[in-house]
């Protein structure tokens, strides 16, 4: 690994005072951006230390979400921790927690508390459901979130249960767009020379990262289907079983690609099948066509197939393990998989850095100490020498908002770049979206609304100006040239500009204060760059794809867009780390993310786990890959999914038990008696004890059962479907979803002291000219 050099946050002070993975891995994430972090919990630790498995028994979930931070413990409930309490809160620029609401506030570190302390603070606070509304008091871990927030609703076999992913993904995910929401305060800082409270939830979050998805059911007020490996927005776009027994993922998103794809498949003639004429006309048809591309690929061995569509580059990918995972020649080329070493565990492996910077480039190499190691240096000199206070020479006004004023060129297509685009309009960016003349390709995908563009299309492009040029034509050359000279942020579709017009009129337009955002599928090096690529082929390669379902089935993919959300969080991540350094030195610089580097770094929890266990203990990350599907626990009527992680009584857990009418069944079960808490949801005993509880929960229905658990200190919830969700009153109380025009919209996961602007619907433009393909390219020339 290199040696440590400053990242673009230099010289940023963040205090950790947050618990178990988002908080943690939020300044962990600012940590390898190059800011100085400080870790701070109470002397007997936090309750992840507690999380299986172990490495030389320390916990490798806490250990990888706490890389590259001092360790400092303290007490904050002890008055004699005050003055070193306050000596770092009015030093730092930003304090990161994500406590259940008011907790903060009970110990002295809250926001109120922070401000008298440091006028200038930026703090960011993410509880599991948000400060208001009837679930703010509830505890939540990720799997609290996969069941309720619609997430696990995607996933599933046709026809089956909802199915939570077999380890961490939220959480991660989660703490990646509160670091986001930190930069924006720390920004608005710099701009306009106030602190501010920048408020999320892991609920909030959750919906961002699903934000296509719900830009669907927002439009159908259906529920989405679960369709095994497949999609509803575009087919073919799953995974077939090929003669040797493997699975091979393939995605067609495009016109050409499905030209080549038939090709490919030595199937010319579905090209001229009206079913199959285009992609909503593939997906209304989706099982007919599976069958016919079932019926050639299972004839032949998964390399003539990879071979056969390489060579006309549609996307596909073999459906990965973790061992194929961990030496994939790309992934170690990229070095999307390292090693850490921390003296007190040992070499762990973590996913690698999600960024590249040509300039200031982040590192993981700082330090990761022992936990409590930096207490005695922390508390005598705190984040080193005093400096003045921030300041900035322009007035702020409760109108501003962070971005405002700045411009933002978008010439990306399809989910991770539009989202991109649309979270920074959502803070004042005035955003132009330029589309090639045949349009932005997610224009097509399903469902279509009847203005004739699909309801992504229509969710992730608004709030924007939208121009539709031809580089190649002189006078849209212009226009374009003119407005990136003009621009502060470029977002840029890799792939899709190498060697092309585009790609020079770009080079020709950087001036020295842009920031440019190069987004990718794998990658700007090794042999996968420039393939490509799509969200299923990006799941099947991480491994996501074995971590749901059973072993021994047919694939399941995750319902939601995870590699485009965790390329989304990781990408506006980026740009706004340069946007800061931009504010310090006055340079611009550009910034690298893929989406296979973005979902590497995500499910670093799962790597440190599986790198030299102390036990092979679940119920996540190890069994990942080989435990049945979760699909939470049975009631009467529906399921639910329960946790006691957070359980302080054990009163609590012997008055379920008599509620439940378990008391005496179990009370010769020594084992489960002294468990308690492990034995259920999260605990690593609870696939010993699965059936057992269900034995019981099935006798009652849900309502009743959700009230036994949460009434005696435990967590549970339901699993509604999207659509359900929409209308309940917590996502209600958050303020989420947004009205214009007769259409509903998701809004940013942020709350900060700046006012969201006003909704603008995307303006369709119903007389797009047909899409140009090769084939229709060719024949026009002739």
């Amino acid at each position: 690994m290199s040696a440590i050099v400053a990242g673009p946050l230099k010289g940023l002070r963040v205090l950790d005072c947050g618990t178990a993975i988002v908080g943690p891995w939020s300044a962990t994430l600012l940590s390898f951006l190059g800011a100085d972090a400080i870790k701070v919990e109470r002397p007997s630790g936090e309750i992840t230390r507690l999380a299986r498995p172990h490495q030389n028994g320390w916990s490798t979930a806490y250990t990888v979400a706490n890389l590259c931070k001092q360790s400092i413990e303290l007490d904050f409930k002890d008055p004699k921790s005050k003055p070193a309490i306050e000596r770092l809160l009015s030093q730092a620029d930003v304090v990161i927690e994500n406590y259940r609401p008011g907790v903060a506030d009970r110990i002295g570190i809250g926001f109120q508390q922070a401000s008298v302390i440091n006028p200038h603070i930026v703090y960011g606070s993410s509880s599991g459901w948000g400060d208001v509304g009837p679930m703010r008091d509830m505890s939540a871990v990720d799997s609290h979130l996969q069941a309720f927030s619609g997430f696990a609703s995607l996933n599933g076999a046709v026809g089956g249960a909802p199915e939570m992913l077999r380890y961490t993904h939220i959480d991660p995910s989660g703490g990646t767009f509160l670091a986001a929401g930190v930069l924006l305060g720390v920004i608005n800082r710099q701009r306009f020379g106030t602190g501010s409270h920048v408020v999320t939830s892991h609920l909030a979050m959750t919906l961002a990262m699903q934000a296509s998805r719900i830009a669907e059911t927002l439009a159908t007020n259906k529920p989405i289907p679960r369709s095994g490996s497949a999609c509803t927005a575009s087919a073919p776009n799953q995974c077939f079983k090929t003669r040797d027994g493997k699975y091979i993922a393939i995605t067609v998103q495009t016109a050409d690609q499905w030209t080549a794809f038939c090709r490919a498949l030595r199937k010319p003639e579905l090209e001229q099948d009206q079913r199959f004429s285009s992609n909503t006309r593939r997906v209304e048809n989706r099982e007919a066509l599976a069958t016919i591309i079932s019926d050639e690929v299972s004839a032949l061995p998964a390399r003539w197939w990879i071979i056969q569509f390489e060579n006309v580059d549609v996307p596909n990918c073999t459906v990965l393990d973790a061992e194929d995972v961990l030496v994939h020649a790309h992934i170690l080329e990229n070095e999307y998989l390292v090693t850490v070493e921390p003296d007190h565990t040992g070499p762990m492996l973590s996913g690698g850095l999600p960024w590249s910077f040509s300039k200031t480039h982040a590192s993981m190499a700082r330090p990761t100490p022992e936990p409590g190691a930096d207490t005695t240096s922390a508390l005598e000199h705190g984040f080193g020498e005093e400096r003045e206070a921030n300041s900035s020479n322009k007035a702020a006004t409760d109108a501003c908002l962070p971005l405002d004023g700045l411009k933002v060129v978008d010439l990306t297509q399809g989910y991770a770049g539009p989202s991109i685009g649309l979270l920074l309009a959502e803070v004042g960016a005035a955003v132009t979206k330029i589309e090639p003349k045949a349009g932005d390709w997610s224009r097509d995908l399903a469902p279509h609304s009847a203005d004739s563009a699909s309801e992504v299309f229509i969710a992730l492009n608004r709030n924007k100006t939208t121009q539709s040029l031809d580089p190649d034509q002189a006078d849209d050359a212009r226009v374009i040239k003119s407005l990136i000279a003009d621009a502060d942020i470029l977002l840029i579709d890799w792939e899709e500009n190498q060697n092309s017009a585009l790609s020079h009129l770009i080079k020709s337009s950087q001036h020295e204060r842009l920031i440019t955002l190069n987004l990718s599928y794998f990658g700007e090096k090794g042999p996968l760059a420039g393939r490509a690529g799509s969200e299923l082929i990006i799941q099947a390669m991480t491994g996501y794809v074995k971590a749901l379902g059973a072993p021994e089935h047919e694939p399941i993919r995750v319902g939601a867009d995870i590699a485009e959300s965790a390329a989304t969080g990781m990408g506006l991540l980026g740009v706004l780390a340069a946007l800061y350094h931009r504010y310090v030195s006055g340079e611009g610089q550009t910034v690298s993310v893929s989406r296979l580097g973005a979902m590497m770094s995500l499910r670093s929890l799962h790597w440190a786990a599986i790198s030299n266990p102390d036990a092979w203990l679940g119920p996540s990350y190890c069994l990942a890959e080989t435990d049945p599907p979760r699909h939470g626990y049975r009631t009467q009527d529906s399921n639910v999914f329960v946790s006691m992680m957070n359980l302080r009584e054990e009163a609590g857990f012997t008055a379920m038990l008599g509620e439940l009418d378990m008391s005496a069944d179990v009370a010769g079960n020594e084992r489960f008696l002294k468990e308690g808490r492990t034995t259920i949801g999260m605990g690593f005993l609870s696939g010993d004890y699965h059936d057992l509880w269900e034995t019981y929960l099935v006798r009652r229905p849900s309502t009743e059962v959700l009230d036994i658990f949460n009434r005696n200190g435990a967590t549970a919830v339901a699993f509604p479907e999207l659509d359900q969700l929409m209308e309940h009153p917590q996502v209600n109380a958050l303020g989420l979803i947004d009205q214009c025009e007769g259409r509903r919209y998701l809004r940013a996961p942020w709350r900060g002291p700046w006012t969201p602007p006003v909704l603008v619907p995307v303006q369709i433009q119903n007389d797009k000219p047909q899409r140009r393909t090769k084939k229709t390219a060719k024949a026009a020339q002739g």
